[in-house]
């Protein structure tokens, strides 16, 4: 266990000093806080940097993206929760001890815990998020500490719970559209390898055992048959690696660069991701200037929220322009591909009449519901697409065993 250095004052301004074993520095906190003691600084021992250091070179590694948790659930909900009872008029304090008893996800709820001990010793609520960068991104920060400066926090949040809704809404029609596709292809594969290593076994040794010439299409099923019946396991075992390596490569650096230029380049489908990225930077963007956020780091903070690095790289180039050069937003966004022409437009509009904010969250909306459009459009393409597909691959197993029946039929005639 991970051994402390902590240095606390007590009621009397005494300070006192000593070392605290613990799982981590949220529960020496806590510790102190039973024995009344008000933490000043606490700090890893060294023996326990070295032992830990030991162990991590030793011991084996977990790949980067096995070790990282998604809080995006537990977030939009305890935004929701904090509003509500900031709205209420309750107190930071009172409010956490309300949320963290209701907190499903335990890691999540210890990360509340450590905060709500930051903010009993008086730190800002901002500053006791930001020592969590992997349950609070850098744009949920900054409209906490606009919040708080300008004293309209219950609004900023309400605002985050909004935006965090609309992503999560976003997120499940796209998942709800690809569910039924998906279903069909599985369902489909798995009649097909069915039928082809169960029925057509019995069915082709009537053909085998004549000395008749057999179609191609009977040879080929046959062959495929030989195939799948007697290496099924082994083909199974080839299938779970293709995609377990398939996943590895896609979380590497090289597999990256490779996703990224397939969402914007693949045909059809990079119009949806265009878009889809288009609105989360708009939505964020005009979200962070709603809450007070100035235009410089609203949109250094925005980009963040944008997965695709080609996109990002594209971002940057439009930051330079705004932020260095002094060129409007309208105008910077008009030299990219990615921003439709409206968009460009609208924005305009918006800084003409000092409401790009308003404007910006207006066309996030307009482009989510186009995203839907083109995600129903598409789910309606391939679910014909796909029952042709399986209908042709049944089509050639049923070709495959009628001819040489036909052929026989001839021959007794």
């Amino acid at each position: 266990m991970p051994i402390f250095h902590y240095q606390a004052f007590d009621a009397t301004g005494a300070l006192h000093k000593g070392t605290q074993d613990a799982a981590n520095e949220s529960e020496v906190r806590q510790l102190l806080r039973s024995k009344d003691l008000f933490p000043k600084e606490i700090r890893t021992s060294r023996f326990t940097r070295k032992s830990n250091k030991a162990k991590t070179s030793e011991g084996f590694k977990l790949p980067e993206f096995a070790k990282r948790r998604n809080y995006a659930k537990s977030l939009m909900l305890f935004t929701r929760q904090l509003e509500v009872l900031l709205d209420a008029t309750i107190p930071y304090d009172k409010a956490f001890q309300l949320i963290i008893p209701q907190t499903e996800d335990h890691s999540f709820q210890s990360i509340l815990s450590d905060i709500r001990g930051r903010l009993l010793e008086g730190e800002s609520l901002a500053n006791s998020m930001e020592k969590h960068p992997e349950a609070f991104p850098a744009m949920y920060i900054s409209m906490v500490r606009s919040g708080e400066n300008a004293g309209n926090l219950g609004m900023i949040m309400k605002r985050l719970a909004d935006y965090y809704e609309r992503q999560d809404r976003l997120r499940s029609q796209i998942r709800s559209a690809m569910i039924y596709p998906a279903f069909m292809t599985v369902f489909g594969f798995a009649v097909v390898v069915f039928m082809v290593t169960n029925i057509v076994p019995k069915i082709t040794r009537i053909f085998e055992s004549r000395d008749a010439a057999l179609p191609l299409p009977t040879r080929l099923l046959i062959g495929l048959s030989e195939l799948l019946s007697g290496n099924l396991l082994l083909l199974a075992v080839v299938v779970l690696l293709m995609i377990l390596s398939g996943t590895i490569f896609l979380r590497s650096p090289s597999g990256r660069r490779f996703r990224d230029w397939t969402e914007l380049k693949l045909p059809m489908f990079n119009r949806i991701w265009i878009k889809i990225l288009v609105a989360r930077y708009c939505q964020t963007l005009g979200t962070l200037l709603k809450s007070g956020v100035d235009l410089k780091t609203s949109l250094e903070i925005a980009k963040h929220v944008v997965v695709n690095r080609r996109f990002i790289s594209a971002l940057d180039k439009m930051i330079i322009d705004v932020n260095n050069k002094g060129v409007p937003l309208s105008a910077a966004m008009g030299k990219l591909e990615y921003f439709p022409e409206y968009v460009r437009h609208v924005v305009a509009i918006g800084e003409e009449a000092a409401r790009v904010d308003e404007l910006l969250e207006k066309v996030a909306d307009r482009m989510q519901e186009e995203i839907q459009s083109l995600v129903e459009a598409l789910t309606a393409l391939l679910q014909p697409a796909l029952i042709l597909l399986m209908g042709g691959i049944v089509g050639f197993i049923a070709l495959a065993v009628l001819l040489p029946m036909l052929s026989m039929n001839q021959l007794l005639q």
